[in-house]
């Protein structure tokens, strides 16, 4: 999945490019596997399956409107905040959370709207990833954990962001259509390493579905910054997935 050459020339849009190519580049075999085990992976799955997502990893997920997305998690003890986020900075934050918020005391998700629904459905659960995950890593961080297309790689280098991520990608590539996407027919899941970047017929395929799942192309409708900003993340939710296939059989 390569970013598009055009005239852009903004330190932006540079930066968004630098970001796709470098997590096309990584290994995302050693950093998951150093960050998070197998059983804890499990045990990060049976905690959303039991409070969020009952059918994790066996159905991909549904992307609804943002308003239903809090209707449906409005028992989970977290404050919902939408925004619509404009300019150059607003734009490349997709959301945060924050542990503890106001007069309750609960958790806060905020999630700005300016974005496809596919990044605002990927920002919903990966901030609803760290109310969830918190509770497993007895978490003290009391900051805002903020989500941007320029972190991803520092996310592979953080136990509780590549959790929240992990979930993401499960939600976004169920099981048996990781297993079809990312495994060559006849090869075994070890025939590609996860650290390579995705061949290009794997590319082919995860774009495919991102347009026909979700909604989500990258012809010239999406504005050149958003265009990379959905690479990204599709470059690292797609390269998590198949490393969590290859090296732990999930």
């Amino acid at each position: 999945m390569k970013a598009s050459k055009g005239p852009q020339t903004s330190s932006a849009f540079r930066s968004a490019s630098a970001e796709v190519r470098s997590l096309e580049q990584r290994d995302y075999a050693l950093p998951l596997r150093r960050s998070l085990g197998r059983s804890e992976v499990r045990e990060i799955i049976e905690e959303a399956r039991n409070s969020a997502w009952p059918r994790l990893n066996d159905e991909s997920v549904t992307l609804v409107s943002p308003t239903e997305f809090t209707r449906r998690w409005s028992g989970l003890g977290v404050q919902f905040q939408l925004a619509k986020l404009g300019g150059a900075e607003g734009i490349a934050l997709l959301g945060f959370y924050v542990r503890e918020m106001g007069r309750s005391r609960l958790p806060l998700i905020c999630v700005n709207t300016a974005h496809h629904p596919a990044a605002i459905g990927a920002a919903f659960s990966h901030e609803m990833g760290h109310h969830l995950v918190g509770r497993l890593f007895d978490s003290r961080k009391d900051h805002a954990q903020l989500l941007t297309y320029t972190a991803y790689g520092e996310h592979l280098d953080d136990p509780e962001e590549l959790a929240a991520d992990v979930l993401v990608s499960l939600g976004v590539f169920p099981e048996a259509l990781a297993r079809t996407i990312f495994l060559e027919p006849g090869k075994g899941r070890k025939s590609k390493s996860a650290s390579a970047e995705l061949p290009d017929p794997v590319s082919a395929r995860v774009l495919k579905y991102f347009k026909g799942r979700f909604g989500l192309s990258f012809g010239a409708q999406i504005p050149s910054q958003k265009k990379l900003q959905y690479l990204a993340a599709v470059v690292h939710f797609a390269k998590l997935r198949r490393a969590l296939l290859t090296e732990y059989e999930i």
